[in-house]
């Protein structure tokens, strides 16, 4: 489990911004995302679009959420908002 903060196209670096106006187009001026950690790159990693999130409330092995985005068939990432919507608690499974 690790704690993301909750940023907009004007927080990410300019690698990252191009990144996701190429994946989103225009959607991504209103585009929310997980902030990429320190040292991650648009070639190797991802950017998570938080408009991907199902709410969807619930309990896994312990972990309290409020969302999943759907990775593949086999793998998902759950999410728990803070009550200010600036963080994220996620968990992969």
């Amino acid at each position: 489990m690790e704690k993301r903060n909750i940023v907009f196209l004007s927080d990410l670096t300019k690698e990252w911004q191009d990144e996701a106006v190429s994946n989103l187009g225009d959607h991504t001026y209103e585009a929310s995302f997980l902030e990429p950690e320190e040292g991650q790159n648009p070639e190797e990693h991802i950017l998570w679009d938080l408009s991907e999130c199902i709410i969807q409330k619930g309990i896994y092995e312990g972990f309290e959420y409020d969302g999943a985005i759907i990775i593949s068939n086999n793998s998902t990432m759950l999410l728990k908002f803070d009550n200010e919507m600036e963080t994220a608690l996620i968990k992969f499974i």
